[in-house]
């Protein structure tokens, strides 16, 4: 039980290494399913960004996001997906980490506000705090990040 011990103390620099991939594997998952298969995202896209016929109209809290106009579900799901490749590839490389972990976990909080309350948003607040644990410590020793300041 020492030796594991001694292990988890001699390594614990690699954690930011662990919690910044995971994270990086995560966006890049999801970001190349959603430009492989968008059509397997729209049950997470927010319903006011639907265009509904008048007679479908409503009085609701939301009524003048109904107003606004929008780009197409479709492209909202693309941009999004690429948008998810790029910032996982840098939080994969470990660039500019700190600024990258500040713009997903405010793209992963929106989210999870967007889907209310269940599984995914619960989710997507863990991979947020994940992210801002990045903001706070940086990349770690296995990054560019790390070999373009210190080297």
């Amino acid at each position: 039980m020492k030796s594991v011990k001694d292990f988890l103390i001699k390594n614990k620099e690699y954690s930011v290494f662990v919690i910044r991939i995971g994270l990086a594997l995560v966006l890049l998952w999801f970001g190349t399913h959603q430009l492989i298969n968008p059509e397997s995202f729209l049950g997470y896209m927010p319903q006011w960004l639907y265009s509904h016929e008048p007679q479908m109209m409503h009085e609701h809290s939301m009524q003048l996001m109904h107003n606004i106009p929008k780009p197409s579900v479709h492209f909202i799901l693309m941009f999004n997906g690429i948008f998810e490749v790029v910032i996982g590839s840098l939080l994969l490389i470990g660039i500019y980490t700190r600024i990258i972990a500040s713009i997903v976990a405010l793209h992963l909080i929106s989210i999870a506000f967007s889907l209310g309350y269940n599984d995914i948003a619960i989710r997507d607040l863990g991979l947020t705090m994940m992210a801002v644990s990045l903001i706070f410590s940086g990349a770690g020793i296995l990054s560019l990040d790390n070999k373009l300041v210190y080297k």
